[in-house]
């Protein structure tokens, strides 16, 4: 039924062709991000600060102490900026208890992963606190982008995450599987044609196939436990399987959570499997934190 008021609302079109794809994110970018919401402040204490020049909100527990802190990179196809819908996830993981921190990072076609990675590695940095181990988790773009964040951290000899946790992942920005027109079909919130511009798009300078663009590219290697949640009705799930494969075939620590009948980023919905899925998700911090 919910999936059915998807179709009806036309949630999909949002990335149907380059040029109205690009035409509705500027659309969106005017209105901005939408900061916590009412329900937010009300059950979580919410403080806001200013990190590499972007508004950084950060929710904790009103009634426990955090046992750890999660960077929450949230998606949108590099395009879109932050919704309500997130708010709801945030307030799941502060109750973990942990401290959850959400930074509002430049969207594409004004700025590109070269501008914007080290930005949420200042993030990183700036939120250091050895009695805290950080989680990296981020849905969709996001997805990609902490898994991006882990590949530097690694490559700078920083010290590593406890974990990385994707959500409904954007691995592939060429999404050139062959699995992926076929889905398409079924998938009641992402077209190709749009998300292959925004793509390009957040690229920059590189190719689309880049490892930090496109992570199913990347060298694996002493990445932190990386958890991964997909539905099998996304177009992105078939990168997901290739990652995979390969992590297993590297022995690399890689879970994938894998949830029948379920469309993108599902987790943040007001349905009974996205409040499952974030009980499962706050379980995970704490596992990942000790």
């Amino acid at each position: 039924m919910y999936v059915l008021g998807m179709r009806l609302t036309r949630d999909k079109e949002a990335f149907e062709g380059a040029e109205h794809t690009l035409r509705n994110a500027r659309k969106l970018q005017r209105s901005g991000s939408r900061p916590p919401t009412r329900w937010t402040r009300l059950t979580t204490r919410v403080t806001t600060t200013k990190v590499a020049g972007m508004p950084v909100w950060t929710a904790v527990s009103r009634r426990r102490k955090p046992v750890a802190r999660v960077i929450y990179v949230h998606g949108g196809g590099y395009v879109h900026p932050l919704t309500a819908d997130y708010w709801r996830l945030v307030r799941a993981l502060a109750e973990t208890p942990a401290e959850v921190i959400v930074p509002d990072y430049p969207l594409a076609p004004d700025a590109t992963v070269d501008d914007v990675l080290p930005k949420l590695l200042q993030v990183v940095a700036s939120s250091s606190d050895a009695d805290l181990p950080t989680i990296l988790m981020g849905d969709s773009a996001g997805g990609a982008l902490v898994i991006a964040m882990a590949l530097r951290l690694r490559d700078q000899e920083a010290a590593p995450p406890a974990g990385v946790v994707a959500l409904s992942p954007w691995l592939d920005a060429t999404l050139r599987d062959e699995e992926v027109p076929d889905l398409e079909a079924t998938d009641p919130m992402l077209a190709e044609s749009g998300l292959r511009a925004a793509g390009r798009l957040w690229s920059g300078r590189h190719q689309p196939s880049a490892p930090l663009v496109s992570p199913v590219n990347a060298d694996l290697d002493d990445l932190p436990p990386l958890d991964i949640y997909i539905g099998d009705r996304d177009i992105l799930r078939p990168a997901v399987n290739t990652l995979a494969q390969r992590a297993e075939d590297e022995h690399v620590d890689i879970s994938v959570h894998e949830v029948t009948a379920m469309f993108h980023v599902w987790m943040t919905r007001a349905i009974p499997e996205g409040r499952r899925t974030r009980r499962q998700l706050a379980q995970l911090v704490v596992r990942r934190a000790t």
